[in-house]
């Protein structure tokens, strides 16, 4: 599998989109600091915000949205995987690869762990520009304690998983279907649910009294993460429930890929 897990990175590296992607990745970020600055100024010129300060935004309030899978990289990752994955369908590498004589296994876990470390990559450097353009314009807001980074740590790793679910589930579901579109739109729908369902979840229980919410994907990393404390078992939770995730869309989509007939 080294070889054709070589070959798929240098696909994607070497691709047009992956150019595409990377301009993305560090544009993103200051945009949004661009756009929320203009929006701290605005609420400071109008007399009603004014009045109490304005709006008053941080660094650690901002960074909490990097992770999100309904917004920014979130939506734009799922997009840039499944087409690189439909790709090697559509031009018939894929099955060249299967006449070849390579393994459907090795096929699909080679998809997967590229998938997981373009995206790992791309999502780290696309929080540390967002991060370090928060503190640079906002501030922190709040004092770096152990505390303070024991959390910021946590927060980084349930990120990352949270964004190697989303490329399993990309991989898994391009493979199953074998096209582009739908899968994409798969892809993103699943994202925004779970989102929407975490951020519902953390509105009823903001303190987190239950902390079995942690067992939803994606919820350990709402914005809820960025804002107040997260108690170390309230992390494990999270971190277990993206692992089983991950597995379980790894086997199902190996299962229905060894299935399908490769035209």
């Amino acid at each position: 599998m080294d070889k054709l897990l070589k070959a798929d990175l240098y696909r994607i590296v070497k691709s047009k989109l992956f150019l595409i992607i990377c301009i993305i990745t560090g544009a993103l970020p200051i945009l949004t600091v661009l756009l929320y600055k203009g929006v701290e100024l605005l609420s400071s010129a109008v007399s009603d915000f004014a009045d109490i300060g304005g709006l008053v935004l941080s660094g650690r309030q901002l960074i909490g949205e990097s992770f999100i899978l309904s917004s920014n990289m979130g939506l734009i990752l799922p997009i840039f995987i499944t087409i690189f994955v439909a790709m090697d369908i559509s031009n018939g590498t894929l099955r060249n690869k299967i006449i070849a004589g390579r393994s459907r296994t090795a096929i699909y876990f080679s998809h997967l762990i590229s998938a997981c470390a373009v995206s790992g990559v791309l999502i780290l450097v696309n929080v540390a520009i967002f991060f370090g353009l928060t503190c640079l314009v906002f501030g922190y807001g709040a004092p770096i304690d152990r505390a303070e980074l024991v959390r910021i740590v946590y927060f980084l790793v349930t990120g990352l998983f949270t964004f190697f679910f989303s490329a399993s589930v990309s991989t898994a579901i391009t493979l199953s279907i074998k096209s582009s579109a739908p899968a994409v739109i798969i892809s993103v729908l699943i994202g925004m649910g779970l989102s929407i369902v975490a951020s519902l979840v953390h509105t009823a229980d903001p303190i987190l009294t239950n902390k079995w919410f942690c067992l939803i994907p994606t919820y350990t990393n709402t914005a809820f993460l960025a804002a107040g404390r997260f108690p170390a078992d309230a992390f494990w939770l999270g971190l277990l429930s993206l692992i089983v995730s991950c597995g379980l869309m790894t086997v199902l989509g190996l299962l229905v890929f060894k299935k399908n007939d490769v035209k």
